[in-house]
């Protein structure tokens, strides 16, 4: 049986927030815990990523250039098998743009 990793899905449209609120969590993190944050930009550019705190224990990934529910399905179910597997995290956190709707990103996760 694999291995479940408690999983934060923060999300809200653009501007409310999620990063400050994922900067806050990390900064409050359990000593000791190892924590992913998988950070997705509808843009090309990453912002959020370049906002958050360098901490160690904690590792960042992004996807870039759609929406985490509806163009990046198999791009997304690939980076939480590689963050899985190489990084093995305590904790999960999963910023989706502002554009995903939370019921179609927990269906991809479903499926991962």
């Amino acid at each position: 049986m694999p291995h479940r990793v408690p999983t934060n899905l923060i999300t809200g449209p653009l501007g409310a927030g999620k990063t400050t609120a994922i900067s806050h969590l990390l900064e409050h993190r359990p000593e000791g815990e190892r924590w992913a944050v998988l950070v997705n930009e509808f843009g090309a550019v990453s912002v959020d990523q370049a906002l958050l705190p360098q901490i160690d224990g904690v590792v960042v990934r992004e996807l870039a250039g759609g929406c985490l529910c509806c163009t990046l399905g198999v791009p997304l179910r690939v980076a939480l098998t590689d963050i899985l597997r190489k990084v093995k995290p305590d904790r999960l956190l999963i910023e989706p743009s502002g554009l995903g709707h939370p019921a179609r990103v927990v269906t991809v996760l479903k499926m991962s």
